[in-house]
């Protein structure tokens, strides 16, 4: 039972994995996860053999929703395995986190099928009108944007609030570093998506309608957290400090 126990709660580098069971809050969650990816799947279904032999855009578009999903899944299910707080804040934002996931989904599935045909030139090839103009795509980027700064925001406030009971939960120097490493993170996307709005409404056409790239500064942005975080770690004496596992 013990060896059981110890493969469950198996760890990371920087963490603990404080809890070996799933909560009925995470299977809520679980849930609701799997309804957003079956949410996006539907809407691939082809009803014509012209649809089947353009599916292939549909599968490319669908490809980055599951991704997008799937990675906020995973930080949703690395804060509970990490700190396993369940007080009634945390299941209210967790119940928040729900809610704007399952609206997410929809304008994050208008996005990625209009990219993924625009620059493929599917509208051209098949003579069909695109599902919006230009002129039409800073609002995209807005409604889009807002459900997804939503969701960066309930992760901070998640993270802050398990820094703030570091105390109770008993999280040693590395823990509460790569704490908040995930808020600043978290934190930064948000900056990042404001900069993209911002652009899609205050840039020249046609550049306006590519600001999306700047979401690839995601990586740069987790690059320099990762080096602040370990620079606490030094400047605090506690670099060499490693969760047991």
């Amino acid at each position: 039972m013990a060896m059981a126990r110890k493969s469950l709660l198996r760890g990371e580098r920087n963490f603990r994995w404080r809890s070996p069971n799933v909560s009925r809050v995470e299977n809520l969650s679980d849930i609701v996860f799997a309804l957003v990816l079956s949410f996006a799947a539907a809407q691939s279904i082809p009803t014509s053999f012209a649809d089947l032999a353009d599916l292939w855009r549909d599968a490319i578009a669908f490809a980055a929703c599951f991704a997008l999903i799937l990675t906020i899944w995973h930080t949703h299910h690395a804060f509970f395995r990490r700190y396993e707080i369940e007080d009634a804040y945390t299941v209210f934002l967790n119940s928040v986190l729900l809610l704007l996931i399952l609206v997410f989904v929809y304008p994050l599935r208008l996005m990625a099928d209009f990219v993924v045909t625009f620059y493929t030139g599917g509208y051209e090839q098949t003579g069909a009108n695109p599902v919006l103009s230009f002129g039409q795509v800073k609002y995209l980027y807005l409604i889009f944007g807002s459900f997804y700064i939503g969701v960066q925001v309930i992760f901070a406030l998640l993270y802050a609030h398990a820094l703030r009971m570091g105390a109770a939960i008993d999280l040693n120097s590395r823990e509460r570093s790569y704490t908040r490493y995930e808020i600043e993170v978290a934190l930064g996307i948000v900056a990042i998506t404001g900069l993209v709005i911002a652009l899609a409404f205050f840039g020249p056409q046609p550049w306006s309608a590519m600001s999306g790239v700047l979401f690839a500064l995601i990586v740069l942005i987790t690059w320099v957290c990762g080096i602040r975080a370990e620079r606490r770690l030094t400047s605090s004496g506690a670099g060499g400090v490693t969760p047991s596992l």
